[in-house]
Parts: structure tokens; C-alpha cells; sequence
């Protein structure tokens, strides 16, 4: 992994802290899908933590300095404070290739709204999970509603391919945002005893789209289908160069 911070190699003291707020994209053909959305939840974060703004444009110059010309690759654009930008460069990932298996936790992150820098509770959720055969934890809140998994947001269909997005408190995602430039959306309350009425389920973020099985070891509708149209649409939406 390569971190720069404000254009330069990043010292350990610049990347100690989980204070703050990030975002995490794909590189593909030196192209990010939905930059756009990346720069407008950082501006927005970066208002509500530090009280001021982020400049976009100063974002995109330092992520191409941090490529060097590398044209694919994960990127997360990291704030710890208000004035200096961190940028991560590691390979490329990939979304699984199979059908989720999700198991459902007590949990619902503070400040959901937030891509912030606390993620230990999650983390921890999904090897506890792992541990048990499971893909990822599915978070719900006390009452059973569901909210996200650790890393993703959850998509619900509905029987003409359509998508129900839980209400529960989440971060919006950018890949949220690309379906939903493609993709007939709604947002509605959903508990766990919900799932089974809908036509299958899926979870997406920056990393890709892919079916969910099953929860709590009762199987869903197969996904495949719908969730490969889903795919398919989102695929042809631009790339814009950092």
C-alpha cells in the first residue's frame, strides 16, 4: 500500500488517528464510477465534523498524484483533521463471486450517516460471524429493522426488479447512488421477519454488486437475475477521471 498525505509520502504520526472520515473507490482504466458522489459526501462529512468544507478539485489532483499513472487500483481518501488529505493506493478488489450468506446482529453504527474512521464494533461483528460460516453480519436495530451490512448497503427487489432500500439509520453509499440513477427506488421500514416477501436481496458498495443467499440460515429467493441486470446497468454508466 502507497499513502501520501497532501501529496507527500505519509509519516506514521499522519496516520495514526481514527478520528475523522473517509471514502473508498475503485480505479479502473484510471476511471472512478460515480466520483462525483465520493466528492460531494466528503464535502458533506467534512462540513458536519470539522465545520468546514473540502475542495473538491484539490481532492482529485491528489488522488492522481497518488496513482502515478496507475490505472487500476483501491483508493480511500482519508480526513483526520480539517487540512490535510490522506490518499491510500493499494490493488484493485473485487466483489464476490457468490451469493452472500449474512447472519443478523444487535447493532446499528453511531452516526450511520457517516463514513467515519470508528468501524472496531463492525470489524469485529464480521469475524465473529466468520467464525461461525457466515459471509458478513447483517445490522439491525433493536426492534429487528434492518439497517446495512458491516461494509455495504442492503438492496431489497421487488417483483418487477424494482428496489427497496431500509430505512433503519445507514450510510447512503455511492454504489446506493448508481443504482438509483438506473434503477426504480424507494426507501421503507424493513425487519428481518420481512425478508422472505421480497423477490430476493443483494448488498452493494464501491467494491460491487452481489446477491444475498440467506439470513440467519433461511434462504432467500435466488437474486442472480435481477441482481445481473442491476449490474449490468450500473456497468454502463460513465467513468470520470479523478
Amino acid at each position: 500500500m502507497h499513502i501520501e498525505v497532501d501529496g507527500r509520502p505519509a509519516t506514521a504520526e499522519q496516520v495514526v488517528s481514527t478520528d475523522g472520515h473517509f471514502t473508498a473507490m475503485q480505479v479502473r482504466g484510471g476511471g472512478v464510477q460515480g466520483l462525483s458522489h465520493h466528492l460531494a459526501r466528503l464535502d458533506a462529512a467534512h462540513r458536519e465534523i470539522f465545520g468546514q468544507g473540502l475542495d473538491g478539485d484539490r481532492v482529485r489532483r491528489l488522488v492522481r498524484h497518488a496513482l502515478a499513472g496507475r490505472a487500476d487500483a483501491s483508493v480511500r481518501v482519508v480526513l483526520r483533521d480539517p487540512d490535510h488529505v490522506a490518499v491510500q493506493v493499494a490493488d484493485p478488489r473485487r466483489p464476490p463471486t457468490l451469493p452472500q450468506r449474512l447472519r443478523s446482529v444487535p447493532y446499528l453504527r453511531p452516526f450511520a450517516h457517516l463514513k467515519h474512521l470508528g468501524g472496531f464494533a463492525q470489524a469485529q461483528w464480521a469475524r465473529q460471524v466468520g467464525r461461525e460460516g457466515y459471509d458478513d453480519a447483517l445490522l439491525v436495530g433493536p426492534d429487528g429493522a434492518v439497517a446495512e451490512s458491516t461494509i455495504a448497503n442492503v438492496g431489497l427487489l421487488g417483483p418487477a426488479g424494482e428496489v427497496t432500500w431500509p430505512a433503519a439509520p445507514h450510510l447512503r453509499g455511492t454504489g446506493l447512488a448508481l443504482i438509483e440513477e438506473t434503477t426504480p427506488s424507494r426507501t421503507a421500514a424493513v425487519h428481518v421477519d420481512d425478508l422472505g416477501r421480497f423477490a430476493g436481496a443483494f448488498l452493494v458498495n464501491s467494491i460491487g454488486i452481489v446477491a444475498v443467499a440467506s439470513v440467519d440460515g433461511v434462504d432467500l429467493p435466488d437474486a442472480t437475475r435481477p441482481v445481473e441486470e442491476i449490474r449490468r446497468r450500473v456497468a454502463a454508466l460513465p467513468w470520470q477521471v479523478p
